[in-house]
């Protein structure tokens, strides 16, 4: 995706890693600031990191460009190459680089990435040492609840470290729900009667809720009821009662339905949807922790909805995690030991990459605790009360994370399912076409 909602595309590669080219060794005697000799040529690694471009081109690759030099000044002895990756056929660079023996050593991807490539080409290098290291001396205990799980494999590898959590949270306008005489709702039973109520009292170009670009509404909805797209056996399930449930809920507020949902919302942007609630035209819009910097003439208003009960009391919303995993490349090279080290650094001292833009919250309690975050309005707030165990990944139900995920999460189903639940078409027969792609992909990975 990009910064905020980012996409992704999947082109599945079934290649395998091959050995890659040994990175030219940098000139030794050289000295380190402090007056130190680096390492001798001989000894000097030279790391290939791709990052994605997480943030704005102005100020994101520039924070991470400065990370890496910090890395290089207190690891003398390896050099790091830096490249900011596009996110336009993302997973397709990859696989490519993979099957040409050219991947890099270490890099940033997709929530799903390190699952795929790990199953289309076994290229991804487990971290399951590091992982027994934090756990042994208490680093584990820094990250949110469950969240060095989620890159763990049906066979108990690790396959990536989590360096941002990319929570759906739901934002309001208060003065536009005073406005319309409504409380704020507590259930998503009363959310969509404000939302109806809403467009009805406060006029037809005002909607209740505002939704563009992207499936995550209907990615939430069924894991919000309790269901979810998968279940316990990684299998589709689409057309489950509760996800049904979810589904038909999304289509009640359509133009089948209330009509709440702005009838934009299979055609506009999402930073355009967010532009409609700032511009008092919309209620409700979910969105990013970091949704502050695009509300300009509203953000006094704009208020964090706390989670929503579902039929059984329970509160549950959607997170994606962003990684940063090694590649077995880097051990074909000599450098696990270095990319190791990479990982580790850019794990724990991830501040300067928020501040240059990231969007996301840090899964480390080190780095979301320091003062900086006090000074973004509702960001706390957001992270606090729909990050995990509130929030859940898009596979909650399912025993763990798998390849297909990759294309599910890239391809178009999800988002032509949501835009029939938005046209009024037949939710029933819109569900069954998507169960059966979305089988479809995870019957091919397996």
């Amino acid at each position: 995706m990009t910064n905020h909602f980012w996409r992704r595309s999947l082109v599945v590669v079934a290649a395998t890693a091959l050995s890659g080219l040994g990175l030219a060794a940098c000139s030794g005697d050289d000295q380190t600031p402090d007056g130190t000799d680096t390492a001798s040529g001989a000894d000097q690694v030279t790391l290939e990191f791709w990052d994605m471009a997480w943030g704005p081109a102005d100020t994101y690759p520039a924070a991470a460009q400065k990370l890496v030099e910090q890395f290089e000044d207190e690891n003398p002895g390896i050099k790091v190459n830096y490249t900011n990756k596009s996110w336009d056929n993302w997973y397709q660079t990859f696989a490519q680089a993979v099957g040409a023996g050219s991947a890099p050593d270490v890099s940033t991807g997709g929530g799903f990435q390190p699952f795929g490539l790990q199953q289309d080409a076994d290229a991804i290098l487990p971290l399951n040492d590091l992982i027994d290291q934090w756990q042994s001396d208490g680093t584990a205990d820094d990250f949110t609840e469950g969240m060095l799980d989620y890159y763990k494999d049906a066979n108990g590898d690790y396959l990536a470290v989590p360096w941002a959590t990319d929570i759906r949270v739901w934002f309001y306008r208060a003065d536009l729900l005073e406005q319309a005489g409504l409380s704020v709702p507590t259930t998503w039973e009363e959310f969509a009667q404000a939302c109806d109520q809403a467009h009805q009292v406060l006029g037809p170009d005002v909607y209740g809720i505002a939704d563009g670009g992207t499936p995550h509404w209907t990615f939430m909805q069924g894991i919000s009821f309790g269901a979810g797209m998968f279940d316990a056996n990684g299998d589709a399930a689409l057309t489950s009662e509760k996800e049904l449930a979810a589904l038909e809920y999304i289509s009640s507020m359509g133009q089948g339905g209330t009509g709440c949902i702005n009838p934009t919302a299979t055609t506009i942007s999402q930073d355009e949807a967010i532009t409609m609630m700032d511009d008092g035209k919309a209620v409700f819009v979910m969105d990013s922790p970091t949704i502050y910097p695009r509300l300009t003439s509203s953000l006094a208003n704009v208020k964090v909805l706390p989670p929503l009960a579902n039929a059984d009391g329970d509160k549950l919303g959607l997170y994606f995690v962003n990684g940063i995993m090694a590649y077995k490349a880097a051990e074909e090279r000599g450098h696990a030991e270095a990319a190791l080290k990479f990982v580790e650094f850019w794990s724990a001292n991830g501040l300067g990459l928020f501040q240059g833009g990231a969007s996301g919250v840090s899964p480390r309690e080190s780095i979301v605790s320091d003062s900086m975050f006090d000074d973004m309005p509702l960001y706390r707030e957001a992270a606090e009360l729909w990050g995990a165990p509130v929030g859940q990944p898009l596979y909650a139900l399912a025993p763990s994370g798998f390849a297909a995920l990759n294309t599910i999460d890239g391809d178009d189903t999800m988002l032509d399912l949501e835009r029939a639940l938005f046209n009024g078409s037949d939710v029933a027969a819109a569900a069954q076409v998507a169960q059966d792609k979305v089988q479809g992909f995870i019957d091919e990975g397996r």
